[in-house]
């Protein structure tokens, strides 16, 4: 037994066993280890009927209170997780989980043993980019250039299988642009304006949506925030530019 917990360590736990007192569970990333929730570490509060907080196969994060390897003890704390950190380590374990299985079918495809693919591939990603699904992530934004470190002939490969295993999920930006025009025409070019713009490649994912008020709801997706950002920012400027030159008045809203 090598893998072993450290105090104050955030882990990603699943439950196995509900007692009166208190609950056993498996700790995910420690193979054959197993740690203790006393019911004292379930909430916050006191608690009528643990099996009102805790379940058998569960998955929960929990922070390591004391971990004995001599004695083979690992005391396991709930309520020392706050709900973000709950939701950013099981996130993160099943991205973790997710990147490893990528990893594992390239290695079978290429008849490599899964050890031997971690060192060549896992091991300067991680190094790189800080996990291997951020590495996976960044590839498929940026290209072949995040994949520097691995060995060079299965660098092609590996980046095509990435791109058949997953997506980058995309992120969204919105602003509100006022619009006031006293044109007798106004409505016509106000529509002409968004019509020209969004027929642009670079606009494409731009949505646009009138709220009332002379109000327009924009919003923009893309792999980052920056990016989509950029984007939106870039459209609004130019629907401003726009309006104002057939004699509205335009103004992104803070």
């Amino acid at each position: 037994m090598d893998k072993w917990p450290e105090p104050n360590e955030i882990v990603v736990i699943k439950i196995t066993k509900v007692l009166p007192y208190g609950a056993f569970a498996d700790l995910l990333d420690y193979p054959n280890v197993q740690g203790f929730v006393h019911i004292s570490q379930v909430a916050s509060r006191w608690i009528k009927n643990i099996r009102n907080h805790v379940r058998p196969n569960q998955l929960r994060a929990a922070q390591v209170i004391r971990a004995d390897k001599e004695k083979l003890q690992v005391d396991l704390s709930l309520v020392k997780v706050s709900e973000s950190q709950q939701k950013a380590k099981i996130e993160e374990w099943e991205q973790s989980k997710r990147a490893k299985k990528i990893l594992e079918i390239f290695a079978k495809q290429r008849k490599m043993s899964f050890d031997i693919a971690w060192k060549k591939i896992a091991e300067p990603l991680e190094s790189r980019h800080g996990s291997l699904m951020n590495a996976f992530q960044e590839a498929l934004i940026t290209g072949k250039s995040a994949l520097e470190g691995i060995p060079e002939e299965l660098v092609e490969p590996f980046a095509e299988h990435i791109k058949k295993s997953i997506t980058v999920p995309e992120k969204e930006v919105s602003k509100v642009v006022k619009i006031k025009s006293y044109e007798a025409d106004a409505i016509l070019k106000i529509k002409n304006a968004f019509r020209e713009l969004l027929k642009q490649k670079e606009y494409s994912k731009i949505k646009a949506t009138y709220i009332g008020g002379g109000k327009y709801h924009l919003s923009s997706k893309a792999p980052d925030y920056k990016s989509a950002d950029k984007v939106l920012s870039s459209f609004a400027e130019e629907l401003i530019k726009s309006i104002k030159k057939n004699g509205g008045t335009a103004s992104i809203e803070k």
